[in-house]
């Protein structure tokens, strides 16, 4: 209910679960983010609750260095030994050029799973990226 009224107050068109996600993500909302997945799915391999905290962090880690939000460009997965041509967002600081990228596999609007992506493609190039903030710290073995 409380989520409901948080979206009506909201000046965009949040039409779908992925519209959302990726807005509040944006604004680096956790809580929001949080309401709005399914406690039901894993994302990216992990329980939501996981998740939810991994990502929480990175949030963090973008605030540390002044960052009040992320822009977002559309894009998606340029590697054939993983998840190529899934649709995604690279997501960079407003304050600092920290960034992340993240592919979601939806139907319709609903999210079935988010996970990082190494080999991401966005269609607006970033030529000042900085550092890659990880949500998950293991080492990628591609």
């Amino acid at each position: 209910k409380q989520m409901n009224e948080q979206l009506k107050n909201e000046p965009v068109q949040l039409k779908t679960q992925l519209d959302a996600v990726v807005y509040f993500i944006q604004k680096l909302d956790i809580d929001m983010v949080n309401e709005i997945l399914d406690d039901e799915l894993t994302y990216q391999d992990f329980e939501k609750a996981m998740f939810i905290h991994k990502l929480g962090v990175a949030f963090d880690e973008f605030k540390s260095v002044g960052n009040e939000s992320l822009e977002v460009s559309y894009g998606m997965c340029d590697s054939i030994k993983c998840s190529y041509g899934c649709p995604g967002y690279q997501f960079v600081g407003n304050h600092s050029p920290f960034f992340f990228e993240l592919i979601f596999i939806h139907e319709e609007g609903i999210i079935q799973d988010i996970y990082e992506c190494v080999d991401f493609k966005a269609e607006k190039t970033n030529p000042d990226l900085g550092m890659r903030i990880f949500i998950d710290e293991v080492e990628l073995p591609f």
